[in-house]
């Protein structure tokens, strides 16, 4: 593909994927190529490189994609003599490789075959719930789990609440890392890389966690490069005054938090500093994200 900002995505990813499989006799794969298939190909080269110089590793690879054209036009690929996309072709031709119409969700990485399972989870929209809560099917296993969104949503209704309480906070960039990071840690993932990148003139952020000894060694893989001094413009959502004529904006007053920095920092429990310092649970985890960014 000739853009050279995915490509270089790719080709990280490709590389953290490569790290993974070093020293493993069994793998998995999820991930959702959409129209491009490059990660695909490039996971069955290397698994066909180490089978052949008798290094090889078992793998197995669930693709998921939820738009029924697409896939249908892929899936036609396996019998079609001049398949639409050569490269699809090729992946879905391979008896290790299953190709599923629907919504890539957490049962996707519960039927995987192996424990040692690498997941790129490139949705490329909103941070939903849902999506964002894949993080915690790394529970017990050994991954490396990669995120993509993007960070132009304005008035989603499907956007998580809590994450875009801190986007309003901070920006959508920390919100989506911030989020993402209070649940890894819990799991004892570490934050392989987080990067801003624009798509398609779209803005992303891609996020990488792993606990593969491998991977978190392999020190070429650590990006950090997310703006935490922007601050995005996230409007009120409110569907029952969608008609309603605009008023004039009301004066926000900042509390002082610093207090609250304080007592997050030195341990005290979520419920007495609510408490104490009469704050809601949202404001809690913005200054516990905010905290997470090493501010």
């Amino acid at each position: 593909m000739k853009n050279e900002v995915k490509n270089a995505t790719r080709h990280l990813v490709t590389q953290a994927y490569d790290t993974f499989v070093k020293d493993k006799h069994n793998v998995s794969v999820v991930s959702l190529p959409g129209n491009v298939w490059e990660l695909e190909n490039h996971i069955l080269s290397n698994h066909a490189f180490s089978t052949f110089f008798d290094i090889g590793y078992e793998l197995d690879m669930t693709l998921a994609e939820k738009n029924s054209t697409i896939f249908n036009s892929h899936n036609r690929g396996k019998t079609s003599f001049l398949p639409i996309n050569v490269n699809s072709s090729y992946v879905l031709k391979q008896p290790n490789v299953t190709y599923k119409n629907e919504y890539l969700n957490e049962s996707h990485i519960q039927n995987c075959k192996s424990n040692n399972i690498f997941a790129w989870f490139d949705f490329c929209g909103n941070p939903t719930t849902e999506n964002l809560n894949l993080v915690n099917t790394a529970k017990d296993k050994n991954v490396t789990f990669i995120f993509t969104f993007n960070t132009a949503w304005r008035m989603d209704s499907n956007v998580d609440s809590t994450l875009r309480y801190l986007a309003t906070q901070h920006n959508k960039s920390i919100a989506t890392h911030a989020y993402l990071t209070v649940f890894a840690k819990r799991l004892g993932l570490s934050l392989i890389w987080s990067f801003e990148y624009v798509a398609n003139h779209t803005p992303m952020i891609s996020v990488c966690f792993s606990n593969d000894a491998n991977v978190i060694a392999n020190k070429s893989l650590q990006v950090y490069r997310v703006n935490t001094n922007k601050k995005s413009h996230v409007t009120n959502r409110d569907d029952n005054n969608i008609n309603k004529p605009i008023s004039k904006a009301t004066k926000i007053v900042k509390r002082d938090l610093s207090a609250v920095y304080v007592d997050v920092k030195a341990g005290v429990d979520k419920h007495t500093i609510c408490t104490k310092h009469n704050i809601s649970a949202g404001t809690f985890s913005s200054v516990k994200a905010w905290i997470t960014m090493g501010k």
